[in-house]
């Protein structure tokens, strides 16, 4: 189906307000940018600014639903007979990539999230809000959807979402050196000696 002409507009003014936002807070610290400030580098209004947002916060809130779209996305592109914890490894592997030329302010994006105890806690609540999605990804590559399944499927997403989110905060204290996907592959390599079972469904369903 055809966007229409009118959302498609939105969604790329929304879009723009997040790029300049992104890169205002990497740049000058998110306790220092103003809405005003967003404003003028997406070349718009402050009126117009908060016809898509009500605040700063949830300008960055919504680049964080952003990525974790791009997860959600990621694990439903993976084959089909690859097995859940395989699906969702390769899916954070594939998505958290940063180009070098990029790291520093990736890391600077990470370190507001997490020095920011107000919107560190939103963006806590949103991701619990949205785990589901990512949960029914998973939940798809069991032979059979049943409350156990679905149980083991919330335990693989939680287990492997804690242990990714907390190298990339690791990496973004230490100032975005090196590459982030290598060190969230290396702590889930430790993690899936666990769960390796689950990508072999007679066991998990034992």
């Amino acid at each position: 189906m055809t966007e229409p002409l009118t959302e498609r507009r939105r969604r790329l003014v929304r879009d723009d307000i997040g790029r300049a936002a992104v890169r205002l807070f990497a740049d000058q610290g998110y306790d220092n940018v103003t809405v005003a400030d967003i404003a003028a580098a997406a070349g718009i209004s402050e009126r117009t600014f908060f016809r898509y947002f009500a605040t700063k916060d949830d300008v960055l809130l919504a680049y964080e639903r952003h990525l974790w779209d791009r997860l959600v996305a990621a694990v439903a592109a993976r084959p089909a007979d690859e097995g859940p914890v395989t699906a969702l490894r390769e899916a954070f592997l594939s998505t958290s990539r940063v180009e070098p030329a990029d790291r520093s302010r990736a890391a600077q994006l990470g370190s507001i999230l997490a020095r920011a105890p107000e919107l560190n806690a939103r963006s806590r609540g949103h991701r619990l809000l949205n785990d589901s999605d990512l949960i029914e990804q998973v939940v798809a590559r069991f032979p059979t959807s049943t409350a156990t399944t679905r149980g083991q499927a919330r335990v693989i997403v939680t287990a492997m979402n804690a242990v990714a989110a907390a190298e990339f905060g690791a990496w973004s204290e230490s100032g975005g050196r090196g590459d982030p996907a290598a060190r969230i592959g290396a702590a889930l390599a430790v993690l899936e000696e666990g769960l390796a079972r689950f990508d072999r469904p007679k066991e998990c369903m034992s």
